[in-house]
């Protein structure tokens, strides 16, 4: 495999995926109902006020792309950033999502309020990749990496969802696009590897840590909500 193959990289982190969601406490506990329904609630409650900002970590690999001049791979790096963009406008993401919180018992989303831990992920790409010494490749690795979380994250979220907490509608919020994502990946890393420049261990690197942040994400979410005075 080359190193920046991306069937072969995306094998590798798809392990380190299943890895990082058998070893979370809110995964596991959601897998085998132990979480009650009103955490469940507050948690899916947070991460869908991260989700209403997740286009901005787009504008941060948008805005940190080399230029036309400077990279030959950069049309083929935004076009696959405009991809993924545009589904996230076009799939009625947002939509869905206020019926699936609809579907958990949750009257008015905006009344939710963001936890800090929800609001410093929120910023978390940001503060990591905009500033002028990150390289733009490492971003878009990373967004990568979150794009490949989506499946198997979405698998358990669904199965536990329906089987232990009865919720059978609102849940095409997590089935919209099963494997878009894995496309998304590929064609973001693909578009990467034509830069004979690229770092792969780098890359590489940014992926697994985007990947290791969202799980912990929800983990973080989960101790916060478990302990309301640490709010």
């Amino acid at each position: 495999m080359q190193e920046l193959d991306s069937r072969g990289v995306s094998e590798s982190l798809e392990s380190y995926i299943r890895d990082r969601l058998a070893e979370s406490d809110f995964f596991a506990g959601l897998s085998a109902g132990r979480i009650t329904p009103w955490h469940v609630r507050e948690v899916f409650g947070q991460y869908y006020l991260w989700r209403n900002t997740f286009h901005r970590w787009f504008g941060v690999c948008i805005a940190k792309t080399a230029s036309f001049g400077d990279a030959p791979n950069a049309p083929l790096v935004l076009g696959g950033l405009v991809t993924c963009l545009a589904e996230e406008i076009e799939g009625n993401h947002h939509g869905l999502a206020l019926s699936f919180l609809s579907a958990l018992g949750v009257a008015d989303p905006a009344r939710l309020a963001a936890l800090p831990v929800t609001a410093a992920y929120a910023e978390s790409f940001l503060h990591c990749y905009f500033p002028a010494g990150r390289a733009g490749d490492e971003a878009i690795a990373a967004l990568a990496g979150r794009e490949l979380v989506v499946p198997s994250r979405n698998k358990i979220i669904t199965s536990a969802l329906s089987r232990h907490y009865g919720i059978t509608s609102g849940l095409e919020f997590f089935r919209l696009h099963a494997d878009v994502e894995v496309k998304h990946f590929r064609a973001l890393w693909s578009a990467l590897a034509c830069d004979g420049k690229a770092d792969s261990r780098k890359l590489v690197e940014a992926a697994r840590l985007e990947i290791w942040e969202h799980v912990t994400f929800w983990d973080d979410v989960y101790s916060a909500v478990l302990c309301p005075q640490d709010k």
